[in-house]
């Protein structure tokens, strides 16, 4: 009995350590690609310092999450360029299409005045834009699920994204 107990507790041991192992190589991958530094770690939860963004943080915990907050309703264009590379990052979407996809869903965001969502091949994002409050701008990505239906992605086309911005994020997609 003793035996089976010890071996319990040996496999729940290497189980978290192979997740510290797979979060410490997700930051990783974080720092090199957005060139970010860690600013602390807590259990699965991750803090990086950058210059485009006022707090990002990274969950990862499955399915994998970040978040990038922005004390100014109306970023630079630089905080967009962030959130493409945490997304190619987290995920390995294109930098590029979760940056425009990111922009348009900011813009719908603040138009609407609720959030927008939206996916970036294998990274569904919202975005939300709020008048007031210590982070106005905030962004969170989420690795999306194999079958692109999952909950964070799904009913792109009917969550706050006003026709036109939809329009413009197709047509710039299609065009590549």
């Amino acid at each position: 009995m003793r035996r089976i107990g010890l071996a319990a507790l040996l496999c729940l041991g290497v189980a978290s350590q192979a997740r510290a192992d797979a979060c410490a190589r997700l930051a990783g991958r974080v720092v090199t690609v957005t060139g970010a530094a860690i600013a602390g770690r807590s259990g699965s939860t991750v803090a990086f310092g950058a210059a485009d963004a006022d707090l990002m943080l990274l969950d990862c915990r499955a399915p994998g999450r970040m978040i990038l907050r922005a004390r100014f309703a109306e970023p630079s264009r630089a905080t967009f360029v962030l959130v493409g590379l945490a997304a190619q990052a987290l995920a390995g979407a294109r930098a590029e299409e979760a940056e425009r996809l990111a922009l348009v869903l900011h813009r719908a965001a603040r138009e609407g005045g609720g959030p927008a969502s939206g996916r970036a091949g294998p990274v569904a994002i919202t975005c939300t834009a709020v008048p007031v409050g210590e982070f106005p701008t905030s962004c969170l990505l989420r690795r999306a699920g194999r079958t692109g239906r999952d909950q964070a992605a799904s009913g792109v086309e009917r969550v706050w994204l006003r026709p036109p911005a939809l329009a413009a994020y197709r047509a710039s997609s299609a065009s590549r």
